[in-house]
């Protein structure tokens, strides 16, 4: 090789071993400045922290007391003790209680809606399941009372403590949306389709009859708030239909409309998350390709009723059978009756 051919080959070289720097350097660059964008648009939620000791949070209490003072269809003559934890040795589930708070912004108020959001990797779904609101409950330190009651007496701390202790479950991370902001959330999404019933479209501003609709966020409030038509269940059940609504509608959106629309949707978020652990557990549900979403409630109706206690309506259950259940579908992915998937 000539002289002239071997630095000019040397000159390329040095210049494609340049280029190459120059271009990891500019990823690294983007790549940091990506990440420090995404912190800071997930730190935009507003924080409150809560206890992270199992104890605190009624993780693992085997020494709970479950007051059996009242009468409780199927438990009379049962014992508390010995009740499973479902969550002992499952790795890949990761549940999120979310709560949605009947009050003025800056006010506490009764959780008037209570789901939890399972992003179950194992089986690539996520699950959303009601608690229904008027269940009656240990709350700790408090005694027994309407399960919705606890974040009015301690805030999402206790609310995640009661879930934990009554339903042998091991939630550690909350969202709270109150209904004077759901609306703003809504719209920032464009509205959400659902569909509505003859009996439902008479309680929705704007809607004359049954069909599928893009409804708008005071539409999907005046939705989710309709209890006279039917039942608690029924209810309940228009709430996750909103939340599965608000859970497509952002899976469909392209990936590059997500820091606008989180920019708007965050800071009207509380919880305790942090932006790794948002980041994370966005990011498993894109990897694992987790596109099925299913609904359930509990307790169930087939062993739960209604009674009156002291002169107050509650929704008295058999725990046992409640925490078999519960743990059986979201951390084993097994359903003892037909689970609800609603046609929309």
């Amino acid at each position: 090789m000539s002289r002239r051919k071997k630095n000019s080959y040397k000159k390329k070289k040095k210049g494609a071993k340049t280029g190459l720097m120059i271009g990891l350097v500019v990823m690294l660059f983007l790549a940091g400045f990506g990440y420090s964008y995404l912190n800071n648009l997930l730190n935009s939620t507003n924080q409150e922290a809560i206890a992270e000791d199992d104890e605190l949070l009624g993780i693992g209490d085997k020494e709970f007391n479950y007051d059996e003072t009242e009468e409780i269809p199927g438990e009379e003559e049962e014992e508390q003790d010995g009740l499973p934890f479902y969550y002992e040795d499952v790795k890949g589930v990761t549940n999120i209680a979310l709560f949605g708070v009947d009050a003025p912004v800056g006010q506490r108020g009764r959780s008037d809606s209570i789901m939890i959001v399972t992003v179950d990797k194992n089986a690539k779904k996520i699950k959303i399941s009601s608690i229904i609101r008027d269940s009656y409950v240990n709350i700790p330190d408090r005694g027994m009372d309407k399960v919705n009651h606890a974040y009015a007496f301690g805030g999402p701390e206790l609310a995640l403590r009661t879930l934990n202790s009554n339903f042998h479950l091991d939630i550690r991370d909350y969202a709270t949306v109150n209904f004077t902001t759901l609306p703003k959330i809504i719209d920032i999404l464009g509205g959400i389709t659902v569909s509505v019933t003859n009996a439902e479209a008479t309680k929705i501003n704007g809607i004359n009859g049954a069909g599928t609709y893009n409804l708008t966020g005071a539409q999907a409030l005046d939705y989710s708030r309709i209890r006279k038509i039917d039942s608690d269940f029924a209810r309940a059940g228009r709430q996750r239909t909103v939340i599965e609504a608000i859970i497509k509608k952002m899976l469909k959106s392209p990936v590059t409309s997500y820091p606008g629309t989180l920019g708007k949707v965050l800071p009207l978020v509380t919880t305790n998350m942090q932006s790794n652990d948002i980041l994370s557990l966005a990011g498993s549900v894109v990897t694992n390709g987790i596109r099925t979403i299913e609904q359930n409630r509990f307790p169930q109706e087939e062993v739960s009723e209604g009674q009156t206690i002291k002169g107050v309506y509650y929704y008295v259950f058999d725990r046992e059978q409640t925490i078999h259940n519960i743990g059986k579908y979201i951390y084993l992915d097994e359903t003892e009756e037909p689970t609800e998937t609603p046609s929309n």
